[in-house]
């Protein structure tokens, strides 16, 4: 799990995409195993998943945990969102999260959204 300056797209075709993406810019840590790895980006998100750009090489099916702080959601605070890495790409990792439904992704599209209305 090092960072990589080439990295070759690779996709899991089982995974889906579903929700409304939604542009956004949210510093993130990534952990995998309790350890932290490194720092990221969304760049954009949806119900069931996010872009992250990150120059860490992780493989497919990574499990991880993005940990990321919502300072204007309706309970702020550091979040931490388990996921699991569904594509790879020069731009970072695509995931997808485990708990899909979960309140600390609503609160992450309600602040995209915000954001977005505001921008």
């Amino acid at each position: 799990m090092k960072a990589s300056s080439k990295k070759q797209p690779q996709f899991d075709p089982a995974s889906l995409r579903f929700g409304q993406r939604v542009t956004l810019e949210v510093p993130v840590q990534l952990a995998v195993d309790g350890r932290a790895l490194g720092r990221g980006t969304i760049r954009n998100v949806s119900i069931s998943g996010a872009l992250i750009e990150t120059a860490l090489d992780l493989p497919l099916y990574t499990n991880l945990v993005v940990k990321l702080t919502i300072p204007d959601g309706s309970t702020p605070g550091t979040r931490e969102l388990g996921a699991c890495v569904v594509r790879v790409d020069p731009a970072g990792i695509g995931v997808e999260w485990r708990d899909m439904g979960s309140v600390d992704i609503t609160d992450l599209l309600a602040r995209a959204s915000n954001n977005a209305a505001a921008g």
